[in-house]
């Protein structure tokens, strides 16, 4: 009796689990779900936690990912404004917005839903790329570029394509940029001789400033040169004035004259840290010997 007790409560333990499991749903925090009734939706947008349901075919359940999701193309060939040809790479960012019209357009399968995003998107990249020139796609000067404007664009169009399939366009981007081998040997050219300009506009900036720098030192050189021939022109007429000043003073008195130049002699031969064995009436000699008598005169 006991056993058959313990039996029951494990039965009784099992339904209960399989009932729950069968009439109950988990949604995650990542995902949308919505739920339908004998094939028709019944209820949109089911956010996480556990819900109840009723057993197929009364109630069937739908999940799909709500996250952020990416998709990228390969290259396809566009045309400019002017009809030059370029190759595009685009991608897309985009997320599900709506879970019951994304069911009601792809029956919830992505494959599908890719594949009108890529169509949608490719519609958006012509149309947009066909406004403008190919300088402003392909150009090594930024100021020219409008890629970050063509961008802009075709995430408005795809979205406003894409808004009744429960699809959110975050982004629309190009990847990469390429050339059909017809043009890329021109562009090619073109670029290098808008280098080749560059280069030649900085090496004109760099002489122009090379030569004000010289033109700047050789004033200031000059400057500095006139300002010593001045000086010097003054010192030279200082000098010839007290020369003409002595001059006549010496031409008054001789003696004076003679006297001075004796002394100057006698103070340059005592300098030198020798001995002179000489006549004491030699001049200049005689003047360490006749003190008095050059000191009156």
């Amino acid at each position: 009796m006991k056993k058959n007790y313990v039996t029951l409560t494990i039965g009784v333990i099992l339904v209960v689990i399989f009932g729950f499991m069968l009439l109950t749903y988990q949604v995650r925090h990542t995902e949308v779900a919505i739920r339908t009734t004998f094939g028709k939706a019944s209820k949109n947008n089911i956010g996480e936690g556990f819900h109840f349901r009723f057993p197929w075919p009364i109630n069937e359940v739908y999940k799909f990912d709500k996250r952020i999701q990416s998709s990228e193309w390969t290259f396809e060939e566009t045309s400019t404004t002017e009809g030059k040809p370029i190759l595009v790479k685009v991608f897309a960012t985009w997320r599900i917005s709506n879970a019951l019209q994304f069911f009601k357009s792809f029956r919830g399968d992505l494959t599908l839903a890719d594949e009108k995003l890529e169509d949608t998107v490719r519609s958006a990249q012509n149309a947009v790329i066909a406004d403008y020139t190919f300088e402003q796609i392909v150009n090594t000067n930024a100021d020219l570029l409008k890629l970050g404007e063509i961008e802009d664009k075709m995430r408005g169009q795809a979205s406003a394509d894409t808004s009744n399939f429960g699809i959110e366009i975050r982004m629309v981007g190009i990847k990469r940029l390429g050339l059909p081998a017809a043009v890329t040997s021109a562009v090619f050219e073109r670029m290098k001789a808008e280098r080749q300009a560059r280069i030649k506009e900085i090496e004109a900036e760099g002489e122009r400033e090379a030569k004000m720098l010289k033109a700047e030192a050789d004033l200031k050189a000059n400057e500095i040169l006139a300002k010593a021939e001045a000086q010097a022109k003054v010192l030279r007429g200082e000098a010839e004035a007290a020369s003409a000043k002595y001059y006549k003073e010496f031409e008054k008195n001789p003696e004076l004259a003679n006297f001075l130049f004796n002394l100057n002699a006698l103070e340059g031969s005592l300098k030198e840290n020798a001995t002179l064995i000489l006549d004491p009436n030699t001049p200049p000699f005689n003047l360490l010997t006749k003190p008095n008598k050059a000191a009156k005169e």
